[in-house]
């Protein structure tokens, strides 16, 4: 029931509108909201806010979006006039509605963290005992895992009996058109076998690494064997997408290689113009005026001596003046959108994963060009109650490379893998280069709404279990090195994503001339 006029409150701005809106329970389209922002301040406006609550109360069923349409007629009514003409020329508003948008960051946990790693034995005994307690925690929450035993009780179980475990991964052999694992907890080890008379549970096993944590349903077999017949990987729940009440968005990009002689400062400089609202259709500019953060997930430079003869394909091969250079692009982001970084393995940075912000050193022309969030790989946050997890994504060479079904081409699938293991880097070793702490800090703990990487230079996106999926792509053309090793990049496209409704619109920057 809404308040009678004597009961309503002054809207004294357009962010009180906006909550006045949600807390009668309703959503505002795109459209409305441009709407509404353009008649903030007239002198009819609460009154139009309320009676717009007012009609979607009277409708049958209720609407849970007031649209535009809906604000039209009630400001007719309101005003005693036709301003539909009116209105939609006014609409073309070259005010950013996401200058109106307050900033809303909540940081939950940054790369940057100080190491505790001196890189002896027991640091490593440490980080896989912590690698093993999280995940068998998170695995045994499962309704059907709760009762799972540790090896010592499978072990003194009786031939045939069934068995439920928890155990991580140490090898993987096939003999015999036969998987074999072998397994340990933090007590015993013991071998599984998955026979391929199972064809599901077969083509499951195949897609285990080492060093990965699993459930295990077992029927004890002879000494130290168990029969494999379900595993279970530690995987994130499914849940529903969220989303905010007002329409923002975010630009989500990676892999700008400034330096790189196939950098496209064409095309980005394309980018950083829509931004400003200089370049693109009516559509276009309102989407760029909506723009709230731009989060980039590493490889603002291309560094130096980073892959085998680097220095032929560099335009600049000095790593600061990269920096400097790139600095001037940043600068040039409007001031109202919030821009987040974390490095890559291009960037002036250690290897070894977690990584810490970039130096100031090497980051200082970017932080006194504007003000940015300087963070280290992986970090988590929240923008607006939304959970995003932002990495770099250089464990998805080895993913790619070992896990079957995986290619460069389709690198969200290879993200959804991740976030199956609950771990950014579930092997061990490879390409991927890992500090052992005493915490393993590359586990995910709580399932992200946004999952967003870069690396693979492929902008792909998806949605897997309530987790939107996005690969950012890169702003370079392909160089000798991707061509050798097969990594056809799609330079030029900005993934945007709306906090409104939770969709991912690609925009293409490198063929887009509007």
């Amino acid at each position: 029931m809404q308040p009678s006029q004597k009961e309503r409150p002054a809207l004294r701005n357009l962010r009180e509108a906006m909550e006045a809106l949600t807390s009668a329970g309703y959503q505002l389209e795109a459209e409305a909201f441009e709407l509404i922002k353009m008649l903030h301040g007239e002198e009819y406006f609460d009154k139009l806010i309320y009676e717009a609550i007012a009609e979607a109360e009277r409708q049958i069923p209720k609407p849970l979006i007031i649209t535009r349409s809906m604000i039209i007629e009630t400001l007719e009514r309101v005003t005693k006039k036709v301003y539909v003409q009116e209105v939609k020329v006014q609409t073309r508003s070259r005010i950013p509605l996401a200058k109106e948008v307050d900033s809303d960051f909540e940081l939950i946990r940054d790369g940057s963290e100080e190491s505790e790693s001196s890189g002896t034995i027991d640091d490593f005994n440490r980080y896989f005992k912590d690698r093993f307690n999280r995940l068998s925690k998170i695995i045994r929450e499962r309704l059907d895992f709760k009762d799972a035993g540790d090896l010592t009780d499978a072990l003194e179980s009786k031939y045939g009996d069934k068995v439920k475990m928890v155990a991580i991964v140490m090898d993987k052999r096939e003999r015999s058109g036969q998987l074999f694992f072998d397994i340990e907890d933090l007590e015993n080890t013991a071998v599984l076998l998955v026979p391929r008379g199972n064809r599901e549970l077969y083509d499951t096993a195949r897609t285990i690494l080492p060093d990965q944590v699993i459930g295990i349903e077992a029927s004890r077999g002879r000494g130290d064997l168990f029969i494999a017949e379900e595993i279970l990987f530690p995987d994130v729940p499914e849940r529903r997408p969220v989303s905010v009440d007002y329409p923002i968005n975010v630009a989500l990009i990676s892999d700008i290689h400034f330096g790189s002689r196939t950098f496209r400062d064409d095309v980005f400089e394309r980018f950083i113009m829509w931004l400003n609202g200089k370049v693109g259709s009516q559509r276009h500019v309102e989407a760029a005026f909506k723009i709230k953060y731009i989060l980039i997930a590493g490889d603002l430079v291309d560094g130096i001596g980073v892959y085998p003869r680097q220095e032929e394909e560099l335009a600049v091969a000095d790593i600061y003046k990269q920096y400097r250079l790139v600095a001037q692009y940043i600068e040039q982001i409007p001031d109202y959108i919030e821009v987040i970084i974390i490095p890559g393995n291009h960037d002036a940075v250690r290897q070894a994963l977690p990584q810490p912000a970039i130096p100031k050193e090497f980051a200082e022309p970017i932080l006194e060009a504007r003000e940015v969030r300087n963070l280290g790989n992986p970090s988590e946050f929240k923008l607006h109650g939304i959970h995003f997890l932002m990495y770099h994504g250089r464990s998805l060479d080895d993913i790619i490379a070992t896990v079957p079904n995986l290619n460069m081409k389709m690198p969200e699938k290879a993200m959804e893998y991740l976030l199956k293991c609950r771990h950014l880097a579930p092997e061990y070793g490879g390409r991927t280069s890992l500090a052992p702490e005493s915490r393993d800090r590359l586990i995910i703990a709580e399932p992200p709404d946004v999952f967003q990487s870069g690396h693979v230079h492929v902008a792909k996106t998806s949605m897997y279990r309530g987790t939107v999926v996005v690969n950012c792509g890169t702003w370079q053309e392909q160089t000798e090195y991707q061509r050798r090793i097969g990594i056809d990049p799609t330079p030029g496209v900005a993934p945007i994503l709306n906090l409104q409704n939770m969709q991912v619109n690609m925009m293409d920057f490198l063929h887009e001339k509007e």
